[in-house]
């Protein structure tokens, strides 16, 4: 006879009445349910990039060590802990090392988060140099007892003899050099706690939103009749013309190209042999589904909004990342700055994130 798993209408724990579904936890004490899902990655091949997805972004995001052994897609981000106990041994927490986006990899630097420790010698003439950081992993306001969680990360990089680092830098899918060397609990006052269980630490890259340079897209190439079905659901019409060329700029809204439209009467269509004799600059429909309409003088009034969500999710990193973060966690695939005349010499501009959203004209 085959058993059947039925989930207790009441917590062993408290008696409070459960909602249906299966929940892992009682809503009333925090009580465990049901054993947590066996940790799991995106990838875990040798020289692989590990990533997994966190409920805090959109994105996959890259796990760079811990003291867990493989990566966990259920660790809990600063944060979003919403029970009133702790996280304990059984479970993982996920927390952000302070680095830096680079081309092909991350970087950290001493004074942006690290501090430089000491330096010791090592196989032939070459030195090592040790970089700390201090991470403070919480719950969410209310929750979790009111206690934080403070680790200390290490991180290594190497020198020839006699000469100095000011941080270290590694290549995606290569083993980035930083452990966790310390972790403990403290409550509000920042006293230690002893005694508390301590969960498994997942050390996380902060996520990282893939624009413009980290894409192999080329500006499309369509009929006219592909062109109406392609322009269908854009929330912008119009011909526009690139504001500094086919080349990712930083922006307000971080990386991307900027665009400005062109007047209507401009757009029509020149003979073969005017093109020809007098070349005129590209012109492009652009395809944005979601964009965020803002004044730009609004901007970094904006931008302080963003820092503190994020920073209410562990996610104290740079500027340029941060707003990349949120408007991909909010699924916006452009932005429209108004009166932006007096950077870009046009009132209107639109920041798009991707070649893939211009076809030519």
């Amino acid at each position: 006879m085959n058993s059947v798993h039925r989930s207790p209408r009441f917590c062993p724990n408290c008696g409070a009445l459960l909602p249906n579904g299966n929940p892992r936890f009682c809503i009333e004490c925090g009580h465990q349910l049901q054993p947590l899902p066996a940790p799991e990655a995106t990838s875990s091949s040798p020289g692989s990039i590990m990533t997994v997805r966190l409920p805090n972004a959109r994105v996959e995001q890259s796990v760079i060590g811990g003291t867990i052994r493989l990566p966990s897609s259920g660790a809990i981000p600063p944060g979003m802990w919403v029970l009133d106990e702790p996280p304990g041994a059984q479970h993982v927490v996920a927390i952000y090392a302070p680095l830096r986006a680079v081309v092909g990899g991350w970087s950290g630097l001493s004074g942006n988060g690290w501090r430089r420790e000491k330096r010791y010698a090592i196989s032939g003439s070459r030195m090592a140099h040790t970089f700390t950081a201090e991470r403070v992993w919480f719950p969410a306001p209310g929750c979790g007892g009111g206690i934080q969680l403070h680790v200390t990360i290490a991180a290594t990089a190497e020198s020839e003899e006699g000469k100095s680092r000011l941080g270290f830098r590694y290549r995606e899918g290569s083993d980035p050099p930083m452990q966790v060397i310390r972790a403990e609990w403290r409550n509000a006052n920042g006293e230690v706690i002893q005694h508390q269980p301590l969960p498994e630490i997942q050390i996380m890259a902060p996520p990282r939103v893939l624009r413009v340079s980290d894409v192999r897209e080329t500006i499309r190439q369509m009929s006219a009749d592909e062109m109406k079905h392609w322009l269908a659901g854009s929330a912008v019409q119009g011909t526009y013309r690139l504001v500094g060329g086919n080349v990712q700029q930083r922006t307000p809204a971080g990386r991307g190209l900027v665009l400005t439209e062109v007047a209507t009467d401009s757009t029509k269509r020149r003979s073969w042999w005017q093109r020809l004799l007098v070349p005129g600059p590209t012109l492009y429909h652009v395809r944005v589904e979601h964009p965020l309409t803002i004044e730009l003088g609004e901007w970094k009034r904006q931008v302080k909004q963003i820092k503190r969500e994020a920073a209410g999710l562990g996610l104290d990193i740079e500027t340029d990342a941060v707003i990349e973060w949120w408007l991909d966690r909010y699924a916006y695939d452009g932005v429209i700055f108004h009166g932006a005349a007096q950077r870009y010499q046009f009132d209107r501009v639109i920041v798009v994130f991707r070649r893939g959203q211009l076809a030519a004209v």
